[in-house]
């Protein structure tokens, strides 16, 4: 598979993930943990490096690189979240609760509670298949970043055979 059919597909599949998350966010309800919302910016990533090398026709080949290492961060985020759900790991402290005797009286209670917007990121909200959507995210990335990185090997080694 050529660069650019290869950054076609990364860009489709960027955004194919990207309108998934969002259709869960804004259809189903399903709010985002701080996680959640790290492991998007490896989809934009993917989706401004792909389309401006498509653009520009240029440095192609690096492009499938890097978006093969966005795809390989963005798995390694998800595989960290599907940990702390899992209670293998500890989470980032924006996605513990507040403890319930840090507050003196209602007042500081109900003032930290209307400020407070973030999701738990150790409770996931919704599972298909059994697996929440941290896991299938893992899976979909870490997929995408070994199937590129092998169809990219594959097309290199193939190109030095041709050349000796």
């Amino acid at each position: 598979m050529t660069e650019k059919k290869s950054l076609i597909l990364l860009l489709f599949a960027a955004i194919l993930a990207l309108i998934s998350a969002y259709i869960s966010q804004f259809v189903f309800d399903y709010q985002p943990c701080i996680l959640c919302l790290y492991q998007r910016a490896p989809f934009f990533a993917v989706i401004t490096l792909s389309s401006l090398s498509l653009i520009t026709k240029k440095f192609q080949k690096i492009a499938v690189i890097f978006c093969v290492i966005f795809l390989t961060i963005n798995s390694g985020i998800a595989f960290y979240h599907v940990g702390v759900e899992q209670k293998i790991f500890a989470g980032p402290t924006t996605c513990a609760s507040s403890n319930l005797n840090d507050f003196d009286n209602l007042e500081d209670l109900k003032n930290a509670l209307e400020k407070t917007k973030a999701v738990r990121c150790d409770e996931p909200q919704f599972f298909f298949l059994g697996l929440s959507m941290a896991a299938w995210n893992a899976i979909y990335c870490a997929t995408l970043a070994l199937y590129f990185r092998l169809n990219f090997k594959l097309r290199t080694n193939r190109l030095r055979a041709v050349n000796k």
